[in-house]
């Protein structure tokens, strides 16, 4: 089955999960009570939980904010309008996310009547991402039922939530473009389309059937890009382009143990350096992190030098806001005794400071090697990092150790989440009474380099493809960040 995630970290995979209790209605039957409750619910938990909520907003911003959705919510009283009105996204936090009921996914991703073509969406513009359909592939589309593409990125804005103020969270949502558009128009059955197709500046007009949720999720899999789909499918997985001399190593989580990665970091490297090849790519456009000691460890192979490795976490609270709803990964309720002992893990790493916050101390941070030695087995050639809205977390840091230690060109777009700090680490699950839904809110901040400021954006691209260019690479069917890399920058 699909599951669906909402202001967060955003894919509508197939997923196996133990369910939770079943819903004892349909989401159509939802009360206005329950929904507003839960949404109440949300607002309270981030304001006492987020470990720094007022980092990108202000305490009267975010009140103003959430009243508004809240009235938007009281209005209609449906479940559509609060996944469509959720207050996650005001906070500007890349790692907030709510989960649906298995019972609830079903429904609402069986209710709903799709737009009917994948798309791929690259700075603000929206681009058929389909072949054989009504409308050809590469058409840029500059409305549907006459709203603007503007207008309809606006509006899709809670569901690509990126840190502060990084607009490449569309990296993660277009994926899922059919699903995010259609739920914020459940009854429309048919979309009329303004497009101009490649090679011409003419806008045509089509209007296109609504498609069934079994047709939406076949043409999620007919799209073209990205190309790199058996890449994707691992967690580290390398390529050796003859042709081209260059390595290529697409590695999609830092959620790795330290044997695992190094297994699969040094058996690249040393295979790149008994080929003698003079540069490699590091693809991390769809990394969505993991553990910042597991990034510095891949650095260590391009390393030319110790290099530091200094990062730290704190929060503004180390309680549990609503310990009756926390529970565990596999949706059961935690135990007091979990309670007590996630209390006191946090009691005994975490200091208060003079500003207020807790900050890691010594006994959190037993253990991490600041001053990093290069592997035996470095590579030092070319190096270059695709990066996109999709490098979260972890690979921001692994990013930054690149550019920070002039190691290598980063190719592709701003990172989704902060180069000085973002949220991770440690996460809780509450589990919202009305619609049973999931809400996960990360306890801690983690700040690279010994940060004391953040200014909301992430790691910014040495080279950044003219827009033009990745059109065509696209319109050609090309991988636009790698061929860019392998076309233009050797």
């Amino acid at each position: 089955m699909k599951q669906i995630y909402l202001a967060g970290i955003m894919a509508l995979t197939i997923l196996y999960l133990s369910p939770l209790a079943a819903q004892e209605k349909k989401f159509t039957e939802l009360t206005r009570e329950e929904i507003l409750g839960d949404f109440d619910l949300i607002v309270s938990i981030l304001q006492k939980q987020h470990p720094n909520i007022c980092k990108f907003t202000d305490s009267v911003t975010f009140r103003h904010q959430t009243d508004s959705l809240r009235k938007t919510i009281t209005q209609h009283a449906d479940f559509y309008t609060l996944l469509t009105n959720l207050p996650n996204y005001l906070v500007r936090d890349a790692h907030l996310s709510l989960r649906l009921s298995n019972d609830y996914n079903r429904e609402v991703f069986a209710a709903l009547q799709y737009f009917p073509l994948p798309v791929i969406i690259e700075r603000g513009r929206i681009f058929v991402n389909i072949k054989g359909a009504s409308i050809p592939f590469g058409s840029e589309i500059t409305g549907i039922n006459d709203v603007t593409v503007t207008d309809i990125l606006k509006k899709l804005a809670s569901h690509s939530a990126s840190d502060g103020y990084i607009s490449t969270g569309t990296d993660r949502m277009y994926d899922d473009f059919q699903f995010y558009y259609s739920l914020t128009a459940p009854g429309v059955t048919s979309y009329r389309v303004s497009y101009i197709t490649p090679g011409s500046n003419d806008i045509r007009r089509n209007t296109l059937a609504a498609v069934s949720p079994a047709t939406a999720f076949q043409t999620k899999y007919q799209r073209t890009l990205p190309l790199n789909l058996l890449q994707r499918a691992y967690n580290i997985y390398a390529d050796y382009l003859e042709k081209d001399q260059t390595g290529l190593l697409t590695v999609n989580t830092f959620s790795l143990g330290e044997t695992e990665a190094y297994k699969e970091f040094s058996t690249f490297f040393r295979e790149v350096n008994k080929r003698k090849y003079k540069q490699v790519i590091i693809d991390i456009r769809s990394n969505g992190g993991g553990d910042p000691g597991i990034s510095a460890l891949l650095y260590s192979f391009l390393a030319t030098q110790p290099f530091r490795n200094v990062y730290n976490y704190r929060t503004k609270t180390i309680d549990i806001a609503y310990p009756e709803y926390v529970v565990d990964n596999n949706n059961r309720r935690v135990s007091e005794e979990d309670i007590r002992n996630n209390r006191n893990f946090f009691y005994q790493r975490f200091d208060k400071d003079s500003s207020g916050f807790y900050k890691g101390n010594a006994r959190l941070m037993e253990g991490l090697l600041e001053n990093f030695p290069p592997d035996k087995d470095a590579f030092h050639g070319r190096v270059f990092i695709l990066t996109g809205g999709g490098t979260v977390s972890a690979a921001t840091y692994f990013a930054s150790l690149v550019q920070q230690n002039k190691r290598g060109t980063i190719v592709g777009k701003e990172t989704g989440s902060g180069e000085a700090s973002t949220t991770a680490s440690w996460f809780l699950h509450y589990l919202l009474p009305g619609t049973k839904s999931i809400l996960t809110i990360p306890r801690t901040e983690v700040y690279f380099f010994n940060a004391t400021r953040d200014n909301g954006h992430g790691v910014i691209p040495d080279q950044e493809i003219p827009l033009p260019a990745f059109v065509q690479y696209f319109q050609a069917g090309k991988d636009p960040e790698l061929s860019y890399v392998l076309e233009k920058m050797q």
